[in-house]
């Protein structure tokens, strides 16, 4: 028994704006359909974010309902939940997979969390999940997922479909915790990180397919390491046996850095690179070192390389930013809290930098009581000793204003009786005028 793995299709995204690039995410998606069925799988799984957004285009839908009417003819069941992308986060939302129930799509939903089916039944496979639930509600996920967990006893396979980062693999914008996954699942079905993972996680395995295009720049690396695709899954042993399956992609990413004392030379092996390929890449130039003038440099780029690329992003940098880096090159780590730590050094002062380094770590796990109690001891702790020192200075302040309000008071004691008529309508205006905050 073997079942097909992806998610993260955007299918619809304009990526910078080029219908070129829309095309592409189409032709990748077209790519896997015909490989799932090429590969005679007997479910498949999309673990979210099968479109750029919750509203796609007429094109979007049209592309996916062809690709999974092809499934549906070669008698593949495709099971689905949807990720932060395909829905609104509003009351009673719904996601665009529901418009494909009737045309061979089962949406793992708040309602049906559970896949009921003869084809799962007969082969003693639990399959349930959760669609993308935002970090505020984390108490709530974790629920659903014990709740999950409990069900799927019993079950030889038992898989967790779900749309969330984890800490540890998508740090500072993550909606769970590793140690709050229950790991009793053979097979945890991610979506959401675009980067390829296969891990070892409780009885099985923990796998993110990772986005089936390049989503953003930043993927380019782990491309070209583990390349974009899906995965076959087969769950005939006693552990999972994960299958990469890559993709063409229609188009180079080409990232280059270049010294500006061999632009003229560089720029030509570029061109030469470029030429013979299929489709006009993106290509991102970063020109470095030297003292030359951004617009000159920009203008030569331009000239030589806008006709021939689909999308140029040209980037500078002085020698002070170098100089930068190279620091932070020689902090040996890029981890917020090593930066940070070595930023709270010009303050010379271990306390507030304990301070800040531990509501850094408990305010990126939305614990906010902790964070709390932490503020409160350090403000006690630091602050406690000058309070009774602090409260003696204003009460010796007042009692002073008091003595000479009094002194002041007898040089008027002439003039009162003349205000007092005026002080008294005052007084009504006031009375008349304050609200009690009470009323609210």
């Amino acid at each position: 028994m073997k079942f097909a793995h992806l998610a993260d299709t955007h299918l619809g995204y304009r990526q910078y704006g080029l219908v070129e690039r829309e095309n592409d995410f189409y032709d990748v998606f077209n790519d896997i359909v015909d490989k799932i069925i090429e590969e005679k799988v007997d479910f498949v799984i999309h673990s979210g974010d099968l479109f750029e957004m919750a509203k796609p285009s007429p094109n979007a839908l049209l592309v996916f309902q062809e690709g999974l009417m092809k499934i549906k003819e070669a008698g593949i069941p495709f099971y689905a939940i949807a990720g932060n992308h395909d829905t609104i986060m509003r009351q009673n939302a719904v996601p665009p997979q529901v418009l494909f129930r009737k045309l061979g799509l089962t949406l793992i939903s708040p309602n049906n969390p559970i896949i009921d089916s003869t084809l799962l039944r007969e082969n003693d496979i639990f399959i349930g999940g959760t669609p993308f639930i935002s970090k505020s509600q984390t108490p709530l996920l974790k629920t659903k997922i014990e709740e999950l967990a409990k069900k799927s006893e019993g079950f030889s396979n038992r898989i967790l479909v779900s749309h969330q980062g984890i800490d540890k693999y998508l740090p500072f914008q993550y909606e769970l915790e590793l140690v709050d996954i229950p790991d009793s699942f053979t097979y945890y079905a991610m979506g959401h990180v675009h980067n390829r993972v296969v891990d070892d996680f409780g009885e099985g395995k923990l796998v993110y397919p990772g986005s089936s295009e390049i989503w953003r720049a930043n993927e380019v690396g782990d491309y070209k390491k583990k390349g974009k695709g899906f995965y076959i899954v087969d769950i005939g042993g006693d552990i999972p046996e994960v299958q990469a399956i890559d993709i063409e992609l229609p188009r180079e990413f080409i990232s280059k850095n270049i010294e500006y004392k061999k632009l003229d030379s560089e720029l030509l092996a570029l061109e030469r690179y470029i030429a013979p390929l299929n489709n006009k890449p993106i290509v991102n130039v970063t020109v470095l070192k030297g003292n030359f003038s951004s617009a000159d440099v920009y203008k030569k780029l331009n000239d030589a390389l806008s006709k021939i690329t689909l999308m140029l992003r040209p980037s500078f940098k002085s020698e002070d930013l170098i100089k930068e880096e190279k620091l932070i090159g020689d902090n040996n780590s890029l981890e917020p809290k090593d930066l940070l730590a070595e930023h709270l050094k010009s303050f010379d002062n271990e306390d507030i930098s304990s301070l800040a380094i531990d509501l850094l770590d408990s305010l990126s796990k939305d614990k906010l009581e902790e964070s709390e109690k932490i503020s409160n001891a350090f403000y006690e702790e630091y602050f406690g000793r000058y309070e009774e020192e602090y409260k003696k200075i204003v009460q010796k302040k007042v009692s002073k204003d008091k003595d000479k309000d009094n002194g002041k008071n007898k040089d008027k004691n002439n003039n009162e009786d003349k205000s007092k008529n005026k002080d008294e309508v005052e007084d009504s205006k006031s009375t008349q005028t304050t609200m009690d905050f009470n009323d609210w």
